[in-house]
């Protein structure tokens, strides 16, 4: 008989864990499932199989400009320092400090030496673990770096206690704004390499850097008068003023170079973000640091460092040009007032949200109007020099330290034979550039201003001009010293045109004198235009700066207002107001009124203190996070859905947007695949059976391919946006969007979140680094280069953020006021010029409303400008919506939001349900997906595609991993069950037959 013990215990356990595990693995199936599309995503998972047809066509419709990975990855390194080289701009070079010579020794001071910024934080960030850093930069053109300071600041000890300090997570609030803290080392902290600089001592080499990046605006100190500017953790909570340690350092190095340790002393400002400026200028700060050159780098991108060891070598001349106004206090730019976001103050008395991820509460004014940048600097400083009433106590000189489009050479150059014609359409500047230098060769950035009168008509009418605006560039090839190159600029003549937002309602072209000028820089524009109103430094007692040149201003004087011209976009679409309810002085929600800043009366409208608004029933109301009410549901038929007519994707390619074709191929969709594709918009867009549509993927990309969350073979950062359009060099940038293109589709990506668009409004937003300039012009037409390359490889970009997302404290809802005239001709200009010029197919919509609405249900943002005025025919997707509801998924999709950057079904996908018997939200469904439709199927997406090719869906491989999972799980739970009955029952019967216990 078998009297072995039975293993009830052993059992037992075994069973419970094995069923605790196939719980655990179903749970974590249904979780999975939720994230399916961001798994799919990062695993590179498909969901579908590709059924070949029969067809021997070439389906290679964009095809790869490189033989292999590593021949791309080198041309790209080589672009990259390219762009550096021509972007960097030379601010300061007093004794000729730059450029050292090639066998020079030299210190590198500050934490930046050792850790630059390569670019900013957030979704434009890229892994540059593998960059080279400075020391290798100069070493490669032979000059010398001090190993022991360098080991220093490579220290541990040093990298754990002085480094850079972000926020730590993108939080989109105030407090993350405090977080930033520059942290460099004392003096004291140098003392172990203090004996080595003798050695090295050609050059001090400074470098102080800043970081920026999504989620968090910097600190730029307090006021007293302004509760609303965010201080920061150190010093004075100015993140973009000298810290008492970088001002140590630069004493200290003053003190040796007095001693003559040093030769000379050099900076580098390696940030989007502009630093103030008053440590170049004793006269301003009130001490003379030494500094004999500076140089600002932004952020350099992978490889940018190189070029800027060529700079500093004197390999590459400097030819950059700034495309921000330096000032010597950022806090004199008129916007900061505004800048940060504030709260209603009774907010809470209409249960408005202050906080989190669907902000109602929280509001910014765009107050400063059309005055952005060197537009209010150079305006006002017109006015003072020309005596203007109410012009103010406004001094120029002791305000900007560089004008934007400054950048100097190690040689000169002179313009000569100037001369404008004007045809029809357009003006053509024309003129000969020399290189008046004996030593060095270099390129020379041309930049043509206009000047628009500012009219009685337009004083009585609140329109506003500017006394200069940059209206074309061009950059001359290399020039050997005595050499010239004849250099002509186009100039549309639509470029003159204002926007009349309160009696034309249009586009008008005023009546009056229009001055044309190529000048070095924005203040050397108005000063030459001056010089042509008859104005001089003598004659206007020192208030003009410098006497301008006559002979490079050209006048035309346009004889009657015209407001007919330009009253029609391209396209022949009437051109009115759209945006009167982002104007709170014209708004149905009528928050408050604002006093727009205007030059007929700097004295009394240029901000003190933040415009003042308070929240009303109706403004509450239409904050409400879903506006639609159903009423329109049976006002049209209900669409076909599920038809099999047999036409797959494939069989559009070169179909035009409104081919009837279009209808027959949509009628296949069904309800769940438009869904899936429309809610689960995450870096994808879904694979639909029905029509044979592959699953596309799309990346963030404003300084190159990130490619952060699927990885892959290799792909470039560039150098941050501003650098780039800091070369003025359009074929340039053109290229650099061409091997963005080479990188996506060497990588398998169809779509490009970037290039970013918004502005530069102040030096203290957070995603500087990710747009171009203070400027619409430059960062509108470098940006049209970009994006023409970047499509040329069939890859779609979406240029974000549409519009007015410029800051990113309380981004997430924020309601942001502005004037007509400021939204048309500042902040949608880049976006107007990106899609008429270089043909950008799909924009990504801001996190921001407009006045109470949402980007996203703001139809006539997305309709009426975008896709009706400027003729856009492909995708609007929104930022990432993750579960935001103020992103509301019927007002976007009424309003001409076609896909959800969303990998959560919680809110959007499970809310479409509700409408699946709705004709009207499902034919805009219907609509959208005709939008997303025309723009993969003029992709890279097609690559491999023919028309008789089908596809059929699959489980991705991770989904046939856990049902495997769960099954062997189910299958070893039952088992173990199986052996513990058993056992149990084994128990028993021994339990029966055992020998009855003697009680006596």
């Amino acid at each position: 008989m078998n009297t072995k013990k039975p293993k009830v215990r052993l059992w037992s356990v075994l069973t419970a864990l094995t069923a605790i595990l196939t719980i655990a693995a179903i749970v974590g199936n249904m979780i999975a499932n939720q994230y399916a599309t961001t798994l799919n995503v990062a695993l590179n998972a498909s969901t579908y199989k590709i059924i070949k047809g029969d067809t021997t066509e070439d389906t290679e419709y964009f095809k790869a400009g490189f033989t292999s990975d590593e021949e791309r990855e080198a041309y790209e390194a080589e672009l990259c320092a390219t762009v550096e080289a021509e972007g960097a701009a030379l601010l300061k070079n007093d004794n000729a400090a730059l450029p050292l010579a090639g066998s020079a020794k030299v210190s590198l001071f500050g934490h930046g030496s050792v850790d630059l910024m390569y670019g900013g934080t957030g979704s434009g960030s890229v892994d540059t673990s593998k960059a080279p850093n400075l020391k290798e930069a100069l070493e490669a053109q032979g000059i010398q770096v001090n190993q022991t300071l360098w080991d220093l600041y490579k220290s541990d000890s040093m990298m754990t206690n002085y480094s850079r300090v972000t926020p730590a997570s993108i939080s989109d609030t105030l407090e993350a704004n405090t977080q930033y803290a520059v942290n460099e080392a004392p003096w004291s902290a140098l003392s172990s390499a203090e004996s080595s600089f003798a050695e090295y001592g050609d050059a001090a080499i400074v470098v102080f850097s800043r970081s920026g990046g999504e989620g968090a605006d910097l600190p730029s100190g307090t006021n007293g008068t302004n509760d609303s500017w965010i201080s920061g953790s150190e010093g004075s909570g100015n993140y973009l003023e000298l810290s008492a340690e970088e001002i140590e350092l630069l004493k200290n190095l003053k003190a040796l170079k007095d001693n003559g340790t040093f030769k000379s002393i050099v900076v580098l400002i390696n940030s989007s973000n502009a630093l103030e400026m008053d440590f170049l200028n004793p006269a301003i700060c009130g001490e003379d640091y030494g500094i004999d050159a500076a140089m600002w780098i932004g952020d350099v991108g992978q490889t940018g460092i190189n070029g800027v060891g060529q700079l500093l070598a004197g390999t590459v001349t400097p030819s950059g040009s700034l495309v921000d106004t330096y000032l010597y206090d950022n806090l004199a730019n008129p916007a900061m007032y505004n800048f940060y976001t504030q709260a209603y103050p009774n907010a809470a008395e209409y249960n408005l949200l202050t906080e989190g991820a669907d902000v109602q509460g929280m509001y910014s004014v765009y107050q400063e109007g059309i005055y952005l940048g060197y537009r209010y600097f150079e305006t006002r400083y017109e006015d003072v020099v020309m005596g203007t009433a109410k012009a103010g106590d406004y001094d120029w000189a002791t305000t900007v330290a560089y004008p934007f489009g400054y950048g100097d050479s190690y040689t000169t150059f002179a313009y000569s034979n100037f001369n404008v014609t004007e045809s029809d359409d357009a003006f053509t500047v024309t003129l000969k550039v020399t290189n008046t230098g004996k030593t060095y060769s270099g390129k020379e950035t041309v930049q043509v201003y206009f000047q628009s009168p500012y009219t009685d008509y337009d004083k009585a009418n609140g329109i506003e001009k500017a006394a200069a605006e940059l209206c074309g560039f061009a950059k001359t090839d290399v020039l050997a010293p005595g050499a010239s190159e004849d250099v002509t600029i186009t100039v549309k003549k639509s470029e003159l045109r204002t926007y009349d937002a309160n009696n034309a309602k249009t586009y008008i072209l005023d009546a009056g004198d229009y001055y044309f000028t190529a000048a070095t820089d924005s203040h050397n524009a108005v000063n030459n235009i001056l010089a042509a109103k008859g104005y001089t430094v003598a004659g206007t007692n020192g208030r003009m700066t410098e006497d301008g040149d006559t002979s490079l201003v050209w006048k035309w004087t346009n004889e009657a207002l015209d407001a007919t011209t330009y009253a029609a976009s391209a396209n022949g679409t009437a051109i009115t107001n759209l945006f009167d309810e982002s104007d709170p002085n014209k708004s149905s929600d009528a928050p408050g009124s604002v006093t727009w800043m205007s030059r007929s009366d700097w004295t009394g409208t240029v901000p003190t203190q933040p415009a003042a608004l308070t929240a009303n029933e109706t403004l509450a109301a239409d904050l409400a996070f879903t506006q639609y009410d159903g009423t329109e549901a049976d006002s049209v038929e209900m669409p076909t859905l599920g038809a099999k007519n047999g036409l797959t994707l494939a069989s559009m390619i070169g179909k035009d947007f409104d081919d009837p074709q279009w209808e027959t191929l949509l009628d296949q969709l069904t309800f769940d695949e438009m869904v899936n594709t429309i809610t689960l918009g995450f870096h994808n867009t879904a694979a639909a059976a029905s029509i044979g549509k592959t699953a596309t993927k799309d990346e963030n990309g404003p300084q190159g391919l990130t490619a952060a969350l699927t990885g892959g073979a290799s792909a470039m950062c560039y150098t941050s946006e501003d650098v780039m359009a800091a070369t003025f060099n359009v074929d340039l940038i053109n290229e650099v969007g061409k091997c963005i293109g080479e990188d996506c589709l060497a990588m398998g990506y169809s779509g490009l979140y970037g290039p970013g668009i918004n502005m530069h409004r102040t030096a203290y937003s957070g995603r500087n680094f990710e747009y171009y300039a203070e400027d619409p012009f430059v960062a509108g037409t470098i940006c049209a280069a970009e994006v023409q390359g970047i499509q040329s490889k069939g890859v779609y970009v979406y240029l974000k953020h549409v519009a007015l997302n410029d800051s990113e404290t309380s981004r997430r809802g924020v309601n942001t006021w502005l004037n007509e005239q400021t939204a048309r001709e500042i902040y949608l200009e880049v976006a107007d010029k990106a899609i008429t010029d270089g043909g950008a197919w799909c924009v990504m919509t801001g996190f921001n409303r407009w006045g109470a609405t949402w980007c996203g249900a703001n139809s006539n943002l997305l309709n009426g400008f975008l896709r009706e005025e400027l003729g856009m025919r492909g995708m609007c997707i929104t930022d990432f919506s993750g579960s935001s509801q103020y992103m509301d998924l019927v007002d976007g999709l009424i309003a001409g939001s076609d896909i959800w950057d969303s990998p959560m079904p919680k809110i959007h996908t499970t809310k479409a349900a509700n409408y699946e018997n709705d004709a009207y939200i499902v034919t805009q469904m219907r609509n959208a997906m005709h939008h997303i439709l025309y723009t993969v199927v003029n992709s890279n997406a097609m690559n491999g595609w023919s028309a008789s090719d089908t596809l059929k869906t699959v489980l991705p491989w991770w989904q046939t991993a856990i049902y495997a999972l769960i099954a062997v799980l189910a299958v070893l739970t039952v088992l173990c069950a199986w052996q513990l009955s058993k056992a149990l029952k084994r128990k028993k019967e021994l339990a029966d037959t055992a020998p009855a216990v003697d009680q006596k």
